[in-house]
């Protein structure tokens, strides 16, 4: 989701929007060889919360120009809440065309016994210029 017009000349993230400047969201969308995106990936607890992963990229003539990753989460239990995204990157592979994306956020639950746990999800995308990608993921304790 990109709201524009937010504050002139910035990038602003939070709870997995992008929020940009005017005119910075089309430069991003322009795509003439068309946007390629991976199947979204979803963790969960059932019942408890949700945690959904998203890559969209650009590539022209074998160089990707741009990468955009999405992150949603979802609470379904009051007795937990999402802490936030604790690293996110979107890197060049060395040596090679393609690219690498990570995230791992946290969620917190309380426990009948009235202490907090808490799980990090994760997710690695590698992705190509011409499409191709591989995903990994998890749920690792705190």
């Amino acid at each position: 989701m990109t709201i524009r017009n937010v504050v002139a000349g910035s990038v602003i993230l939070c709870a997995g929007l992008t929020f940009v400047a005017e005119g910075e969201a089309d430069a991003a969308r322009d795509c003439a060889s068309g946007v390629k995106t991976i199947k979204p990936v979803v963790l969960e607890d059932p019942g408890r919360w949700t945690y959904t992963y998203g890559l969209s990229w650009c590539a022209d003539g074998g160089t990707i120009g741009w990468a955009e990753p999405s992150v949603t989460p979802r609470v379904l239990d009051t007795a937990c809440r999402w802490v936030g995204r604790i690293e996110e990157a979107v890197n060049p592979v060395q040596g090679g065309p393609g690219w690498s994306a990570f995230d791992m956020s946290e969620f917190s639950c309380s426990a009948s016994d009235g202490k907090e746990h808490g799980v990090n999800p994760w997710v690695v995308v590698t992705f190509a210029p011409a499409g191709a990608y591989d995903t990994r993921s998890g749920i690792e304790p705190t």
